[in-house]
């Protein structure tokens, strides 16, 4: 049974050999056979420390062993003893040159001294051996920097065919060291020779983007969209490119492609409805568009801020807005800001104070819902809960002189309300003072 073992373990180490070793198993001692094997069973327990002393005693026996050395490496290994380890690997790899397995050892160790110079070293012995160590070299090449070997490699490697893994680790290169120019070229030579894929295009589309080339840039997405006319990714692109140059028809029919999408991300899409927000603020005649576009990918948030562009134009829109933010129950801290904000510019002061109660059950340490509270008893002239509520906010404002302006200006409404002209005074002097203060 030991003899076969052996001779597995012999053939193991003979990999890639030009010839077998002269030392066979009838030359090697019974002495020797039994030390070897008893170090193998005690390396198989983790007691190394007994192992080493079988293998020097094997090494006594028969020197200039690979197998000895290599073993002994090992256990040195798992010992930390970096230094003895390391000779015996480079010995064995002296006496056995080229050997996959003995190398695997240096590579290991090298690793985990963060030797970057040596680690590099080995791999590409063992890259000659075996290119399933090239992903590994093409990492450390460009962990250390050496780009250019690193993306000579690939190349190298490509002209066999391409290798998604590859080509993730190749635009990883581009995109850490800003190699956009070498990205580009690389990219536009696969678009030249008809060799791009729909994610190439997208990748060079980001590429001439990242270099100001936006002409380029959409001239790409449409080259995509006429050699992948099914591809919502280059309306990703498109719906950007055509906001930009103010065709908005175009670029809201890119946006329903985009939110329509199974191939695009969630955050993607979530951009592209946070940009058109952003636009119909400004452009409020794009709110039906912007309605359509929550249907095809619901947005909270955005859902929420919606109804506060409709009350600049549609009371009754804001209104059914409103009802959809109230019937989910809403309890995040903008939902609530939104909801008072509406509910005080409509006049809807039992609404806003039952809002303003809600929002400081659950937010009690955020001045705007004092403030929010504080607005409602005003205008319900309850001038003296105004008061105590804004009191009670000035304890948790801090440095917000926006804010701090209005409870001023609330605490003399209410002292107004009340007739206390002293105190009316003192604030509108506050306010006078912080809007001094702000102009500087």
């Amino acid at each position: 049974m030991k003899r076969f073992i052996y001779i597995s373990f012999f053939s193991f180490l003979s990999l890639n050999a030009q010839k077998s070793t002269t030392n066979t198993l009838e030359e090697l001692s019974d002495k020797f056979q039994t030390a070897f094997f008893e170090a193998l069973e005690q390396k198989s327990i983790e007691n190394y420390e007994k192992a080493i002393d079988l293998l020097i005693i094997c090494n006594s026996l028969i020197p200039n062993n690979a197998a000895v050395n290599f073993e002994l490496g090992k256990n040195y290994y798992e010992l930390d003893r970096e230094i003895l380890a390391e000779n015996s690997f480079i010995k064995a790899d002296k006496l056995k040159p080229n050997n996959q397995w003995i190398l695997e050892g240096l590579f290991n160790l090298y690793r985990s001294q963060n030797n970057s110079f040596k680690t590099i070293e080995t791999l590409q012995k063992l890259n000659k051996i075996n290119q399933k160590y090239s992903i590994t070299l093409i990492q450390y090449l460009h962990k250390s920097k050496q780009n250019n070997a690193a993306l000579a490699l690939l190349d190298s490697l490509d002209k066999n065919g391409d290798n998604n893994k590859r080509e993730e680790i190749r635009h990883k290169i581009y995109l850490d060291d800003k190699m956009f120019k070498e990205q580009i070229t690389y990219l536009e030579k696969k678009v030249n020779i008809n060799n791009a894929k729909e994610t190439d295009y997208i990748k060079l589309i980001y590429a001439y983007s990242r270099l100001n080339s936006s002409g380029k840039s959409f001239n790409t997405a449409v080259l995509l969209s006429k050699k992948y006319p099914n591809s919502d990714l280059a309306h990703l692109s498109l719906y950007k490119f055509y906001m930009s140059k103010n065709e908005i028809d175009k670029g809201i029919s890119s946006m329903k492609i985009v939110l329509n999408s199974n191939s695009i991300k969630t955050n993607d899409k979530s951009r592209v409805i946070d940009d058109f927000f952003n636009f119909t603020k400004n452009n409020l005649e794009y709110l039906p568009e912007l309605e359509n576009a929550l249907k095809l990918f619901p947005n909270i948030n955005t859902s929420s801020k919606i109804a506060l562009l409709y009350t600049k134009t549609d009371n009754e829109k804001a209104t059914e807005q409103i009802k959809s933010i109230t019937k989910n129950n809403a309890t995040s801290f903008e939902d609530l800001k939104l909801l008072g904000t509406i509910f005080l510019k409509e006049n809807r002061i039992d609404d806003s104070l039952k809002n303003s109660e809600k929002a400081l059950s659950l937010f009690p340490a955020q001045p705007i819902f004092y403030l929010q509270q504080a607005k409602a008893f005003n205008k319900g002239i309850e001038a003296k809960k105004a008061i105590e509520s804004l009191e009670f906010g000035m304890d948790y404002l801090i440095d917000n002189s926006e804010m701090e302006t209005e409870f001023y200006i609330e605490l003399a409404k209410a002292y107004a309300i009340l007739n206390d002209k002293k105190n009316e005074g003192k604030y509108l002097k506050k306010i006078k003072s912080l809007n001094e203060k702000n102009e500087k």
